[in-house]
């Protein structure tokens, strides 16, 4: 029983759930209700949905069991406490499920291929699993580059579970001429919620890198908090919490004024969070405010996409 925990808590299933959920939303209550605003039925049953939050759910817990075999050295230093692999767990298991999960989700992805007659989710999954390792083996070491790709993954499952319903849609002449009067808006909307899971995503990125300082200078990563250290990345974390800050105002903005009253104030929630977290780093010598910051953070991500539920209640 205590393994099948260690492999929980090593696959991160509440991360996983929580992208289970990012699906969902999107899907269920970002896309749908626009499709049927133009009348356009969508064209897919639940096998399709699974094989899709299948093939996102096994590249991403594969990309984390890769993140922890190639952190190890890293991780004794900073967190020792919740080292699994080699531990708890054989590295050489851990890379045996690390392959099959890429493989896994590479077939459901392929499956997913074929019913839907596009080639796009077999691609977007193969690319989406190689930077996933080159952030493992290399990018994750790099300034900045590190941060951004993780950033951009988190925006492009968005992205993602848009072109689930869009590549197919756009294939039937009679469904692609009702889309085009909502697809402007849609479109909109979708990249506000990209916009928001790309700058969250690397504010909490950041920040890790910044509560991880002492193992990544040891183990030679050159991270932001390492090259340029805590004061200035600290000051750099604010500049994007405001930006992040002024997207979401901005946002709640248009949300009061087209009527959804219930997500412009669910955001508060957001707004707050998001405000308490930058409030944890004025401390810079306090190593627990940088892991509660980022906990806030992960929170402020939660909230912020939860508000898709509430657009049009």
């Amino acid at each position: 029983m205590k393994a099948i925990t260690y492999w929980i808590k090593l696959i991160r299933a509440g991360n996983l759930l929580m992208m289970i959920l990012i699906v969902w939303l999107v899907n269920q209550w970002l896309v749908a209700p626009f499709l049927d605003a133009a009348g356009i039925i969508r064209p897919f049953d639940l096998l399709s949905f699974l094989l899709l939050v299948f093939s996102v759910v096994a590249t991403a817990a594969a990309a984390n069991i890769i993140n922890d075999i190639v952190d190890q050295e890293t991780d004794r230093i900073n967190k020792p406490e919740k080292l699994i692999i080699n531990r708890f767990i054989p590295e050489i298991q851990a890379k045996y499920a690390y392959k099959i999960l890429v493989g896994l989700g590479s077939l459901s992805a392929l499956i997913l291929s074929i019913l839907l007659h596009s080639i796009y989710f077999f691609l977007i999954t193969a690319v989406f699993n190689g930077l996933l390792w080159f952030y493992s083996q290399r990018y994750k070491q790099q300034f900045l580059v590190g941060n951004i790709v993780v950033a951009f993954l988190g925006a492009g499952l968005i992205f993602y579970v848009w072109l689930f319903d869009l590549l197919v849609i756009i294939q039937d002449p009679i469904s692609n001429a009702r889309l085009e009067p909502v697809m402007g808006m849609m479109t909109e909307v979708i990249l506000i919620y990209a916009a928001f899971a790309f700058l969250s995503s690397l504010i909490r990125e950041v920040i890790k890198d910044m509560e991880d300082l002492k193992g990544d200078f040891k183990t030679g990563c050159r991270t932001i908090s390492v090259v340029l250290g805590l004061s200035v990345t600290t000051k750099m974390v604010w500049i994007l919490i405001v930006t992040l800050t002024l997207l979401i105002v901005w946002w709640q903005i248009l949300l009061f004024n087209n009527g959804a009253q219930a997500a412009f104030g669910f955001l508060f929630v957001t707004d707050s969070l998001l405000l308490i977290s930058a409030m944890q780093l004025a401390n810079q010598s306090d190593q627990q405010r940088f892991k509660r910051s980022s906990t806030l953070m992960k929170l402020v991500m939660l909230t912020g996409i939860l508000s898709i539920a509430f657009i049009h209640l």
